[in-house]
């Protein structure tokens, strides 16, 4: 399928079906992709890689023992603040963007707010409704066992909440990698972000296919690394499934 799609795109502007100024050929973004080198690529994506997982994992481990606690230990709070909590996370960050460059200043750290707070939203949402969703028969039943909060929590509330909370991690990770490339359209010099800007306002058009698929490709397999995560090496979501059969 993938192929047939790659053929009907070389095909396409050729054979005069569609521009080939506004849909150039594959052929041409690939010639592009190695006249710009696969060193210059591969620092793009590392100089991204880098703002999405240190503002990802700042927004982690801010908003996963947060999630924890309201949801385990103050839902009543949880409660009281969700309809501010929700308002909060629908502004886009895009429109925050200037009031972060006010705060923080142009360059790395407005981009990181918007990573952090792409991602935090989701983290915590997920966290509160995986808590909040275990069932109770099973920690009273840990608790007849003399089993104390701490092994509670380890071995019974994490590993059933940890479907959810795997949800909330990958659509962070997902948000924080798309909204990055507006995010250093706007304030960076390196990375994708600035590539298919940088592109758009040179008009080369061809650099901007090569930029959005490049993007795609890296979404892709960050997708795969964190399906490759829950499916391989981290066994609670299988104890989680053995026990809420």
């Amino acid at each position: 399928m993938l192929f047939l799609l790659l053929v009907i795109w070389e095909l396409a502007p050729r054979l005069g079906w569609v521009s080939a100024v506004f849909v150039p050929p594959f052929s041409r973004i690939v010639k592009v992709g190695a006249d710009l080198g696969i060193v210059n690529i591969l620092l793009y994506i590392a100089v991204s890689l880098k703002r999405v997982f240190a503002g990802f994992f700042i927004a982690s481990i801010l908003a996963l023992p947060l999630g924890f606690i309201l949801a385990g230990a103050l839902p009543w709070l949880a409660r009281f603040i969700k309809p501010f909590t929700l308002f909060l996370s629908q502004i886009p960050p895009y429109i925050l963007f200037p009031i972060f460059v006010i705060i923080i200043g142009i360059g790395e750290g407005g981009i990181y707010t918007v990573i952090f707070w792409s991602s935090f939203w989701p983290i915590l949402f997920t966290s509160i409704s995986g808590i909040s969703q275990v069932d109770p028969l099973l920690v009273r039943a840990a608790k007849a066992m003399n089993a104390g909060r701490i092994q509670i929590f380890f071995k019974v509330v994490l590993p059933a909440a940890f479907p959810a909370v795997m949800t909330g991690l990958r659509t962070g990770l997902t948000m924080s990698f798309f909204m990055l490339i507006g995010a250093e359209s706007m304030g960076a010099d390196k990375g994708l972000g600035w590539l298919i800007h940088n592109a758009q306002s040179m008009g080369f058009i061809e650099r901007i296919y090569l930029g959005a698929l490049i993007v795609a490709l890296v979404g892709a397999l960050l997708n795969f690394i964190l399906d490759f995560l829950e499916e391989n090496i981290v066994d609670w979501k299988e104890s989680a499934e053995e026990q809420t059969v």
